[in-house]
């Protein structure tokens, strides 16, 4: 059996659910599929093998509690929310190469602030921890952020339960980094919440795949 590598992240993102929750725990994560265009790749000593330029599409998920408690509540502005367990995480694929979230050392954040001093309403995806890509070479870093100037995006500092509709924003950029040694830079072109029947689907062609993957093994 042959998966693509876009169904196999998000197959990663429910096995990690299925391995670590009861199933009627599933009911407060929502996963949000996101496309996006390259723009710009500095990578001066190759790691990325010449694999990933700018125009090349990314794609990928990331995973969220709706109701995981704000870190800071007394701060009126900005709401933090930090996740420390599966299946919370992002998993992104360009080039060939998968950038996950390690699923066993989770430091993931969805950080909401509305009206700063600035005048900005800001939405933003952060994960640390990130596995290594298939040649060895380690990620720092992925973030994906949404800055608004007219501060009319978000009502408040509480965590969304919806997608962000992309027109609300003026800036967009999603980095991938280690560093000074490279960094990627892409803007976000669409963005919608994967329907809880597709999530079983994926969830049951994951299982499948990883029990083949056992099998193989054996």
């Amino acid at each position: 059996m042959k998966l693509s590598t876009l169904t196999f992240l998000v197959c990663i993102i429910y096995i990690w659910s299925a391995s670590f929750f009861p199933s009627d725990a599933h009911a407060g994560f929502i996963t949000i599929q996101i496309t996006g265009e390259i723009d710009d790749v500095y990578d001066p000593h190759g790691y990325l093998e010449g694999k990933i330029e700018p125009g090349d599409i990314i794609k990928g998920f990331y995973t969220y509690e709706t109701s995981i408690p704000d870190s800071s509540p007394m701060d009126p502005v900005q709401g933090n929310y930090w996740h420390y367990a599966p299946p919370a995480g992002i998993a992104l694929t360009v080039g060939g190469f998968n950038f996950l979230t390690d699923p066993f050392n989770i430091a993931f954040r969805i950080v909401i602030r509305n009206n700063t001093p600035s005048g900005n309403d800001i939405y933003g995806v952060e994960s640390s921890n990130i596995l290594p890509l298939s040649n060895g070479t380690q990620v720092d870093y992925i973030s994906w952020s949404l800055k608004d100037h007219t501060v009319s995006a978000l009502l408040s500092d509480a965590l969304p339960t919806t997608v962000p509709v992309l027109d609300d924003w003026q800036e967009n950029h999603l980095q991938i980094d280690n560093g000074r040694y490279y960094s990627i830079g892409a803007t976000v072109t669409s963005s919608e919440i994967i329907p809880e029947p597709m999530a079983i689907l994926l969830l049951s062609l994951g299982t499948i795949f990883l029990r083949k993957q056992r099998s193989t093994k054996i």
